[in-house]
């Protein structure tokens, strides 16, 4: 988290209260972790496909 991100944190929890910058925060992270994993599923599919055609092909 950089200082501006920092600062804005800081400044949400003032006007907002705490356990809604928390939530937020942890939706954002969250998403991103997500997003990633989606990435990785999809890579995962296109490997097992691969092994699957070359398995197809030996046997």
């Amino acid at each position: 988290m950089d200082n501006s991100s920092f600062a804005t944190f800081i400044g949400g929890i003032s006007q907002v209260g705490f356990p809604i910058m928390i939530t937020l925060y942890l939706f954002t992270r969250f998403e991103k972790k997500l997003d990633q994993l989606s990435v990785n599923i999809s890579t995962l599919i296109e490997v097992i496909k691969a092994v699957i055609k070359d398995e197809s092909k030996q046997g």
